[in-house]
């Protein structure tokens, strides 16, 4: 028998800081080579943490200074957006720019829909407007349009479906646009999606049961306009709008009444949400993308 010498090597997408190597139970010094005498029944486990960068675009203008890709590891990240605004917001830390989503979040995810037309709708967003669309394919961009997250108002709020949260305060967040929120303009006024923290209010909504009487649906109340509800009017062609309740109808209780199901997208375990010049950003991994827009440049 003879020995033999192993030699790390650490790649480019991890450091030496907090990089382990463990033989046996035994801790290594990383990166020194070490030699012996190897037998079937040893055991090698490295441990190699994964830390975000940013990667320059291969472009000698000037004009692409600034463009970069965001990495976490050896994964590239890729950005939900349908193209346009791609400014991040970048702090002297990545910390203070780009956060990881908790896993935890993957409980607070809705998609609400209706029946009618002989088919079911969801409630989507799309270019910051609310309407019902058919349900979508998972993997694709009106997916995404179509999920929600409920904050919780009142952090102490506990439910484990919606059908049991009758008058949990929440605001909603549309998925692919974390930080911002669904806000009414009043009575008979569409649904638009702001960002608060540019001085636009939070609307926020209780969770009542669905006016329409039946054990599966609920409605969303305005908090601040008691008597008004999300109204979709049953109609794929109209959008989705604040009404209020005059008087017992049919048709009233129907269109403000929603099914509600798991998010038709989830976070996945790789995610971060990435502060931009005009609107944040949802990043995940680039091989989990299916069929939805995405962009992996950004001006940082």
């Amino acid at each position: 028998d003879t020995s033999s010498t192993l030699n790390f090597r650490l790649p480019t997408w991890t450091s030496l800081d907090g990089a382990k190597a463990i033989l046996n139970a035994e801790t290594l010094s990383m990166p020194t080579p070490v030699t012996r005498w190897w037998s079937a029944s040893d055991q090698l486990t490295l441990q190699l943490p994964l830390t975000l960068r940013t990667e320059t675009i291969k472009d000698d203008r000037p004009e692409y200074a600034s463009v970069q890709a965001i990495l976490y590891g050896p994964y590239l990240l890729a950005g939900h957006t349908s193209g346009g605004d791609l400014d991040l917001k970048a702090g002297a830390n990545y910390s203070d720019w780009i956060t990881p989503i908790p896993a935890s979040y993957n409980s607070q995810l809705y998609s609400f829909t209706q029946d009618f037309e002989n088919s079911t709708f969801v409630m989507s967003n799309s270019n910051q407007s609310f309407a019902m669309q058919k349900w979508p394919e998972s993997g694709t961009d009106l997916a995404l349009q179509a999920t929600f997250r409920l904050v919780l108002k009142e952090s102490s709020s506990k439910f484990s479906t919606l059908a049991d949260a009758n008058g949990t305060a929440v605001m909603l967040e549309p998925f692919d646009r974390p930080g911002m929120n669904v806000i009414h303009q009043g009575p008979d006024k569409p649904l638009i999606i702001v960002d608060s923290s540019h001085g636009w209010p939070s609307s926020v909504f209780l969770v009542v049961p669905g006016l329409d009487g039946r054990n599966e649906t609920i409605s969303l109340e305005s908090q601040s306009d008691k008597g008004c509800y999300v109204y979709s009017g049953m109609s794929s062609s109209a959008g989705v709008k604040l009404s209020c309740k005059s008087d017992s109808d049919a048709t009233f209780n129907q269109s403000t009444s929603f099914v509600s199901h798991n998010g038709l997208s989830q976070y996945n375990p790789i995610s971060f949400v990435a502060r931009g010049a005009n609107r944040n950003f949802l990043f995940e991994p680039l091989f989990s993308f299916r069929d939805e827009y995405y962009a992996v440049y950004f001006k940082i």
